[in-house]
């Protein structure tokens, strides 16, 4: 059967992971080794948008580490989209509780102080800490180095109607991952039916890429009423479970959560969207 793809652009950087300095040097060898490779996914800070966005963290092979989201900033006043971020590792200490600390100094967010502290703890969870000590600037979770496939069907929250939608996060839902064919692809459903672009009659494939826990595909969006194909790009970051995906977008058409609609006709407001594989 003849397929139209659409192909989305999506950049990306990928690095390895970073050595480590410290007050004893053998112990901070391990914890470098350890470090080596590694991925962390979760949450930024809220403050300035709708949710706490998705985010991806991975160590790389010299003293610095890259973030991954969307990140916004307004250098001169101008607004600047990123989507990625590099830090430097200056030290990395033991802490009497157990904890580790590693210093840096990165910005995260347009609305908010610099993060110079990361905290892990059980070699599990990742926490960056503000420069004031104050505030918390992401939360994360250490990601299978096995990883993920994100192969499979995806769908928003079932179980209350959002507007006159079934599911939370209309634009993904039915969103269908294909990973077996060249390039991967996604086709989409509605209402237990493949979407069919017309003319000529044919199912809506678009080609997303996976990079470990990160995800960069499109979502549908058929209500706009102009007779064209909305396709929505989105940022996905899946969960250590495997069963669950974040999603965030910043495109003006995105079907998600905004404190405007405070019928919240597309999932709740304030709660970082998340997409469940069936």
């Amino acid at each position: 059967m003849k397929i139209n793809i659409l192909i989305i652009a999506v950049a990306f950087w990928l690095t390895g992971c970073g050595k480590d300095k410290g007050n004893t040097p053998a112990v901070q060898q391990s914890f470098a080794d350890f470090l080596k490779n590694t991925e962390w996914v979760g949450t930024m800070d809220g403050n300035g948008f709708q949710y706490r966005p998705p985010c991806s963290l991975k160590f790389n092979s010299d003293n610095t580490f890259t973030m991954y989201s969307i990140f916004i900033f307004y250098p001169s006043g101008v607004e600047e989209r990123r989507d990625s971020i590099i830090g430097t590792i200056s030290s990395i200490d033991s802490l009497p509780d157990g904890r580790t600390r590693i210093t840096t100094n990165i910005t995260t967010s347009f609305n908010g102080g610099s993060t110079q502290s990361i905290y892990i703890t059980d070699r599990q969870k990742l926490q960056g800490i503000s420069s004031s000590q104050s505030s918390e600037t992401f939360s994360l979770s250490l990601f299978p180095a096995t990883g993920i496939n994100v192969h499979g069907t995806w769908r928003g929250r079932a179980g209350t109607i959002y507007d006159h939608y079934t599911f939370a996060y209309p634009d993904l839902t039915t969103i269908i991952f294909h990973d077996d064919e060249t390039p991967p692809a996604t086709y989409y459903g509605r209402n237990g039916q493949p979407v069919l672009l017309t003319p000529p009659n044919v199912s809506l494939k678009f080609i997303y890429k996976q990079k470990g826990a990160r995800v960069y595909f499109a979502g549908y969006n058929e209500t706009r009423g102009t007779g064209d194909i909305s396709m929505i790009p989105y940022f996905g970051v899946l969960l250590p479970s495997g069963d669950k995906m974040m999603v965030h977008s910043l495109d003006f058409y995105a079907r998600l959560p905004n404190h405007i609609l405070t019928s919240e006709p597309y999932g709740p407001n304030g709660v970082t969207p998340i997409i469940q594989r069936d």
